[in-house]
């Protein structure tokens, strides 16, 4: 792409954005007062959206990089706050074309948005309640209100690096719990090029696919490559206490697997994707968390598919290699969705699941286990609804019918639940 023509498009789009006055003289000593992209270019100079080369010349005829347009775009989204709907519109539509560099850049870092400081602050509170209503169980019936509160820092290290830290404080305020306010480093990662490839080091959030497989942290490294086949590499350790890991193998204990794992993606079209991944958990604390093994493999395959401009289809199937009770799939339709950005927004969803005890260590899905009990595995329904009333205020509201998917001894009768969970999300 040219840079003049990026000139002539990118004036057109913040134009207002970088003010009605550009007294300021043109930067740039190859780009004479008579040329055609002189008011354009000096502008969005002044604005701080363009800067050149280190001599001091703009290169109009010079084609530039996918990257070096994002830099511009991600510009232009820190000034958005000055721009017309229109204009806004035109940036909506850039970030999304380039998406993928967007986020390998971290848009929201100080050096993109000219600001004085060289940490971005952001943050965002959810509270959330839950209700299990249990049959057959000695406890009828459970609910919570949580409170979790989240402060993310961006940075900018340089050029091909940046630095992600999360602070997270999660609080039981129904009282039914004892409270925990600690203030924890939830993330804390730098990601970069490396060698032909996006590495991320650190603790960051281990979510692959849909996360029919795993919800959870990883203390290690991930490493990303591939275009038409996106592949994405993890090794590390993943901390867990208990729970519902792996069907309550381990409950009440701390356990630090070591995880080996990797994903595929592949876009067969512009409406289909399909994915993969293989993932190896071995527990090197303690030789029976895996009733008597020490390592736990699984393996899973799934698609999204487009169906029309609202309607989209996704689904996952995952198999482990235990013994028994070792299967897990899920299958959802969505309509539209909620986005904080777009007030008057919304979604609907239903689906479908059914997760054998010993087939996934910690799938994303809330509600997933019959009686809150990983033990009991579970299958059954999902609907639900989120809106936007307010700009970055985001509501959700979902019911899950549950029962057991397990059949071992050590489940004794039908463990049927419903599950509500409601909440609300504010962004700053």
């Amino acid at each position: 792409m040219k840079k003049k023509l990026v000139a002539s498009f990118a004036a057109a789009m913040v134009l207002g954005v970088a003010g009605t006055s550009f007294a300021a003289s043109n930067p740039f000593v190859d780009v004479p007062a008579k040329h055609w992209s002189y008011d354009a270019v000096t502008k969005l100079a002044n604005a701080g959206i363009v800067d050149g080369y280190g001599d001091g010349t703009f290169r109009g005829d010079k084609t530039i990089s996918r990257y070096e347009m994002a830099q511009i775009v991600a510009k232009a989204m820190a000034h958005s706050d000055q721009a017309t709907a229109e204009q806004k519109a035109a940036i909506d539509k850039l970030s999304v074309e380039f998406a993928e560099e967007l986020e390998g850049l971290n848009v929201r870092v100080t050096k993109l948005e000219k600001n004085s400081s060289t940490v971005k602050v952001t943050g965002e509170a959810r509270l959330r309640y839950e209700n299990y209503d249990n049959d057959n169980a000695a406890v009828k019936n459970t609910s919570d209100w949580v409170l979790r509160t989240r402060i993310h820092l961006n940075g900018q290290i340089n050029d091909q690096w940046s630095y992600y830290g999360r602070l997270q404080a999660e609080e039981n305020i129904s009282g039914h719990k004892d409270n925990d306010d600690t203030v924890i480093m939830h993330n804390a990662y730098v990601k970069g090029a490396l060698f032909g490839t996006t590495a991320t080091i650190g603790r960051f959030d281990y979510i692959p696919n849909f996360g029919l497989v795993m919800d959870g942290r990883l203390n290690g490294v991930k490493i990303g490559f591939g275009n038409a086949l996106k592949t994405e590499l993890y090794y590390g350790k993943q901390q867990e206490t208990g729970g519902d890991m792996w069907g309550n193998w381990g409950k009440n204990t701390a356990t630090h697997l070591e995880v080996i794992a990797g994903t595929l993606k592949y876009n067969t079209s512009k409406t289909t994707t399909l994915n993969g991944g293989y993932y190896q958990y071995k527990d090197n604390d303690n030789d029976n968390y895996f009733g008597g093994e020490d390592t736990l493999k699984v393996w899973e395959a799934g698609f999204r598919a487009q169906l029309a401009k609202d309607w989209a289809l996704k689904g996952s199937y995952a198999d482990s290699d235990a013994d028994q009770d070792d299967q897990a799939y899920f299958a959802q339709l969505d309509y539209k969705g909620a986005n904080k950005s777009k007030v008057g927004s919304y979604g609907i969803w239903v689906g479908y699941r059914n997760l054998e005890a010993n087939a996934a260590p910690k799938p994303t899905m809330d509600g997933k286990w019959a009686e809150k009990n990983g033990r009991n595995g579970g299958k059954g329904y999902e609907v639900g609804f989120n809106y936007t009333p307010a700009l970055n205020t985001v509501l959700r509201v979902k019911y899950v019918d549950m029962k057991k998917a397990t059949d071992s001894a050590a489940v004794i009768g039908d463990r049927d639940s419903k599950f509500l969970q409601a909440q609300a999300e504010f962004f700053f």
